[in-house]
């Protein structure tokens, strides 16, 4: 499959190297007329020049294996960067974009929708992905999250080439996720950029809130059901990075449902609104017991983009600077 991909480079080295060969062939016919000396030197040294050339030619076109290992702690092992990739997860679509593999993408799942671009590929389950699906597209490397880890083993009995990554829950494990799909495609060098690049944006943020000891306190709503995030999980990992103070902090798990009650106790100063794309945020005040929240009274209702705070990607940068200027106007004009 994989040498299908690459037989068109294949015959145009072989083209090449016929070439050269006659080329060679050709100095040593005009080297004999000078004596018999002359031609055994000429045909040595041809001889070593091709033979070099040969080398070289073979060395650039037979990419080196790349290998990782994945959260399973299963090590895989690709012949040469990955060329053919479908990707299972939205988070890593955006990664492999980020670092210019994006065109080695041939199918996304259904949730993914940036950059614009994937609004043109084929789509797979993001649930319980068929494998079907996948090896239609003949694809020399899958890419499954956490969501698809009930189908892991399966793709694998099937020969699959799958490399699976749970999500992170900070954003140093965004930074690990971008170096591995970088070996796993041969774009480290712009995996490292990328990262330093997220690097001192980040450290930008930070500077300019070096000093605040309190950060606001914050009520980040998931749903009108009121799920929320705790400190323990990405986007409360994100939220810490800003020095806020969040609501659900102390709860257990990453993404506790809080009563409406405790939630009017805690008096949150500002609320951020992920579900905004159904959920009317006007419509905050209204609900029972809520229009004397601070948050309310002071008018610091903020609807946010749910996909970007999210996915453990790089965008996770412009949703931390997008949030510092809703949390400290002051400070990000």
């Amino acid at each position: 499959m994989l040498g299908n991909y690459l037989r068109p480079r294949s015959v145009r080295m072989g083209r090449w190297l016929v070439l050269l060969a006659a080329l060679f062939a050709l100095g040593l016919v005009a080297c004999s007329d000078d004596g018999g000396t002359a031609t055994a030197t000429g045909t040595a040294e041809a001889t070593s020049t091709m033979a070099d050339a040969a080398t070289a030619v073979a060395t650039e076109a037979t990419p080196a294996p790349v290998q990782a290992t994945d959260s399973s702690g299963t090590t895989l092992t690709l012949a040469a960067p990955a060329a053919r990739i479908v990707s299972h997860s939205p988070a890593l679509t955006e990664i492999l974009f980020a670092i210019g593999a994006g065109d080695r993408v041939v199918a996304v799942d259904e949730f993914s929708n940036y950059p614009e671009d994937v609004a043109a590929l084929p789509r797979v389950t993001y649930s319980s992905p068929d494998p079907e699906q996948d090896l239609a597209f003949e694809p020399d490397l899958v890419l499954f999250s956490g969501r698809q880890d009930g189908s892991l083993e399966h793709f694998r009995e099937l020969a699959l080439p799958v490399f699976y990554l749970v999500e992170p829950t900070d954003l140093a494990g965004v930074y690990e996720s971008i170096r591995t799909l970088g070996t796993l495609t041969g774009t480290e060098d712009a995996a490292e950029s990328l990262i330093a690049e997220m690097e001192a944006r980040l450290a930008a943020v930070a500077e300019a809130l070096e000093d605040v000891e309190d950060g606001p306190l914050v009520f980040y709503e998931i749903t009108d059901d009121l799920y929320t995030v705790s400190p323990n999980s990405f986007i409360g990992a994100a939220l810490t990075v800003l020095k806020v103070r969040n609501v659900a902090e102390g709860t257990e798990g990453a993404y506790p449902q809080l009563s409406s009650e405790a939630i009017v106790e805690a008096n949150p100063d500002v609320i951020l609104m992920a579900d905004a794309d159904f959920v009317d945020p006007t419509g905050v005040p209204q609900r029972a017991g809520w229009s004397g929240i601070t948050a309310v009274v002071e008018g610091r209702i903020h609807p946010v983009d749910g996909d970007i705070m999210s996915r453990p990607g790089p965008r996770i940068v412009q949703g931390i600077e997008d949030l510092a200027k809703l949390l400290y106007p002051d400070r990000f004009p």
